[in-house]
């Protein structure tokens, strides 16, 4: 009995890791848009506006655009 539900266990997490390998490999995510002017991540990265909003609102901590990091 106990050797059917291990087995029943391993074939559902195997299950789940080849449905989330296909849905890896079909890619079903969407890329990721800010509300404002429609700009992605790597857009707001360059633009200097974004860099000096961000940069208001963390008081007293530099920013590395570069890593995503706030060092305080």
């Amino acid at each position: 009995m106990l050797r059917r539900s291990g087995l029943r266990i391993l074939v559902l997490l195997l299950a789940a890791a080849a449905l989330n390998f296909a849905i890896l490999l079909v890619n079903l995510s969407f890329p990721s848009r800010a509300a404002v002017a429609n700009m992605d991540y790597r857009a707001l990265l360059d633009d200097a506006d974004f860099k000096k909003a961000v940069q208001s609102t963390v008081e007293a901590c530099s920013v590395n655009m570069n890593l995503a990091q706030i060092h305080c």
